[in-house]
């Protein structure tokens, strides 16, 4: 049995009145006596319900005292448990594209509307409150809503700014990746920042010169200012009915912004490709046989372009991550109306993953941490891993056995063209690049139970599983 501290979700701290804890394929919150009373006042209240039916917020429960697993220590420690719905795959706001984050931004805005609107706020505005399943946005955080004090401003509003709306304002106006700003700092991106990098003419795009530039310059005036802002908003008679005037402005200007997915290399892939349609056909009968060989329950696609051959995996196993490095890949496959709900798009360079980080370096963990995948599609990729991200073959190898099980990897010729491209302006040191390398490498990890060649010889495809150990 797992020690008392092994149950605890590590990112669960920053609440006092509250901590979320897993037990196998069970997650619970302990709430403080506080957070249980709000719990039994919001849980009584229609709009509450609402959105449970809707799907909106994470499916919860009470938990019955008596139908509690976890260890008395922890049952100590907090007046009651709630249970909530398993989340298939935890992601981040960094591995998200633009219309993940949008999406994820309206969410949070609807909830607070509701909840202002039903005598009830919600206390913080970060995307890390909220999930995807089935490719929808799913709010989590449900000790979130407490009931609206008299004279409370929309307390969540500049945390709201700094995770949401300023990434979005940056993608959408100055075509800037808001991921790496995202992935430098877990509170986002801070007013100060936001305010330079926009411009003079960027002021007179909506949202800019209200939501930044005078946020910005209110912040540098009474930042630090003991001002009991709280009473003195009471006394000017601030009230819910302004605030749900201006959660809905809010609301319009996120549903205005816009971010053109223009072309890129590997978002346009898929149509430029130099496969036949003979080839093409071959490819994914391959792998369809292999995910019906293996019978995985996750499935994770790296370098997934825009996601053909997850659309394969998908009605063959429980979940698919399909991730690529390309933004304008991963939004397209999030907007695609024909890519089934069990596909989870995240923006991942696997030779820069998502890290360990935040507080203790626990508070956000890799991706390896949250999702263990059965089976892996390694297509049309290693020679990106090799020649671009100068990773050695053996590495890469490793790393995927160290994955999974089960792997299916397509090897590129240095005679294909793509290949040919790659090392068109470098000094080519890359000796460990060959076929003999790569079956080398697979051989001290795998056994290759299938093997097909395609486009005249120069890709080959291959179906690897891990032996079973044999009990002494």
């Amino acid at each position: 049995m797992k020690n008392d501290s092994a149950l605890v979700v590590s990112g669960s701290f920053r609440d006092r009145d509250g901590r979320v804890y897993r037990e196998q394929d069970r997650v619970f919150r302990g709430l403080s006596s506080t957070a249980l009373e709000n719990y039994r006042k919001l849980e009584k209240t229609g709009f509450y319900q609402a959105l449970l039916e809707s799907g909106k917020i994470i499916g919860t429960r009470l938990l019955p005292e008596e139908k509690n697993p976890l260890p008395a220590a922890i049952q100590s420690q907090w007046a009651g448990f709630l249970e909530h719905q398993i989340v298939p795959v935890v992601s981040y706001p960094y591995e998200w594209s633009f219309g993940m984050l949008r999406s994820a931004a309206l969410l949070q805005l609807d909830l607070v509307d509701q909840a202002i609107s039903n005598g009830f706020a919600l206390k913080d505005a970060t995307p890390y409150n909220i999930q995807f399943v089935d490719r929808k946005p799913v709010f989590i955080d449900i000790p979130s809503f407490e009931p609206m004090q008299e004279g409370q401003p929309w307390t969540g509003y500049r945390q709201f700014c700094e995770m949401f709306l300023f990434p979005l304002l940056m993608q959408s106006y100055k075509n800037t990746d808001f991921q790496p700003f995202m992935r430098g700092s877990i509170d986002g991106i801070d007013v100060q920042a936001a305010s330079a990098l926009f411009g003079f003419r960027d002021r007179f795009r909506k949202g800019v010169l209200s939501h930044v530039w005078l946020q910005a310059k209110l912040d540098r005036r009474y930042g630090g200012s003991s001002q009991n802002v709280r009473s003195d908003l009471k006394s000017a008679g601030f009230n819910r009915e302004l605030i749900l005037v201006n959660v809905r402005k809010m609301k319009k200007l996120v549903q205005r912004l816009e971010w053109e997915a223009a072309g890129s290399e590997w978002g346009d892939y898929t149509e430029f490709h130099n496969y036949s349609e003979e080839d093409h056909r071959l490819k994914e009968d391959f792998v369809r046989e292999a995910i019906e060989l293996a019978g995985p329950g996750t499935v994770w696609d790296i370098g997934c372009n825009t996601g053909q051959f997850s659309r394969v995996a998908a009605p063959l196993c429980r979940q698919v991550v399909a991730m690529d490095i390309d933004h304008v890949a991963v939004e397209r496959l999030f907007q695609n109306p024909e890519i089934p709900k069990n596909v989870l798009p995240l923006l991942q360079n696997v030779s820069d993953p998502s890290p360990n980080w935040g507080w203790k370096n626990t508070e956000r963990t890799d991706l390896q941490s949250r999702s263990k995948p059965d089976l892996v599609l390694c297509l049309a990729l290693i020679h990106h891993v090799v020649i671009t991200a100068n990773i050695p073959l053996a590495e890469f190898i490793q790393w995927l056995a160290q994955l999974t099980d089960n792997l299916v990897i397509e090897y590129v010729s240095r005679k294909d063209d793509k290949v040919e491209t790659l090392l068109r302006n470098k000094d080519d040191k890359y000796t460990d690049y060959s076929r003999e390398s790569l079956l080398a490498s697979l051989e001290k990890y795998f056994t290759i139970e299938r093997k097909k060649d395609v486009n005249n010889g120069e890709r080959t495809l291959y179906f690897c599983i891990k032996p079973v150990n044999e009990p002494d």
